[in-house]
């Protein structure tokens, strides 16, 4: 396990950042084998597109699993899948229920994921859909201890794909609940929308300013102009302005909807 650093505590559960930051990709079909990647989606279309992608990147002869919460969802990446990679459609199955339930007082994978990784030892390619569509403010700290805990598992040949809808993420709670993520994972897909709520957001999956990737220096030189974060602080974190807290506030009022 690598050193930890600084630390952060959200629901009363102190958090601690791993010495490393994730790897930007631009597309989950380049996620390389032995790799835990988090991917934020703020409309359907992303999340199909992710989801497509990231299936069509599984390696020659990997077992493949795309889980999703509903029969509709499922319908419309077979559909997808069947038009541009039709080898996959078979790789969509339905979870009807989160794919974590309570062990022990601590969130870990359900039997049908369990179940699909013991049958397949030499490596999997596994998503699921279904961890943000469970999200509240109440049970955010379970759901990062899940994946902090994930991520020290042996990743193996494995690519692992964490997909979160950013609309379901607590917006109070938001700055916090992605630089968590972005240190238990070993790469992120970033949302490409230019909506400001999402595009201010996305940048504290990065934990200084002096961690922020190339492909975020537009983004953020556009916050800092536009008055959104302080880059004062003296340990380099961001940290949004009162007025970047009403951008994220009044993005969330029309960003939770049901799709």
């Amino acid at each position: 396990m690598l050193p930890a650093s600084k630390g952060l505590s959200i629901g009363g559960t102190k958090y601690f950042r791993l010495n490393v930051m994730p790897e930007v990709l631009p597309d989950p079909r380049q996620l390389p084998q032995g790799s835990h990647c988090v991917s934020f989606h703020s409309t359907r279309d992303e999340a199909a597109h992710n989801a497509i992608s990231f299936l069509a990147g599984t390696p020659a002869g990997q077992a493949a699993s795309y889980w999703v919460p509903d029969p509709r969802t499922a319908g419309q990446y077979r559909q997808r899948l069947a038009i541009e990679f039709p080898d996959h459609v078979g790789c969509v199955a339905v979870l009807p229920r989160e794919q974590v339930e309570p062990v022990g007082g601590k969130l870990r994978p359900v039997n049908e994921v369990r179940s699909f990784l013991h049958e397949h030892p030499e490596g999997v390619t596994a998503a699921g859909e279904t961890l943000s569509t469970y999200l509240t403010a109440d049970n955010v700290p379970e759901h990062l201890e899940y994946e902090s805990w994930f991520q020290e598992q042996p990743l193996g040949d494995s690519r692992f794909l964490c997909p979160y809808d950013l609309r379901r993420i607590p917006p109070d709670m938001a700055p916090q609940v992605l630089r968590e993520l972005g240190a238990h994972h070993t790469h992120v897909v970033l949302s490409p929308s230019r909506d400001a709520g999402v595009r201010l957001l996305q940048l504290f999956v990065f934990w200084t300013i002096d961690e922020i990737p190339e492909p975020l220096e537009g983004t953020l030189g556009w916050a800092w102009k536009s008055a959104l974060v302080d880059l004062e602080k003296a340990s380099r974190e961001l940290e949004l302005t009162s007025k970047g807290e009403g951008v994220v506030r009044d993005w969330s009022t029309t960003a939770v909807v049901d799709w």
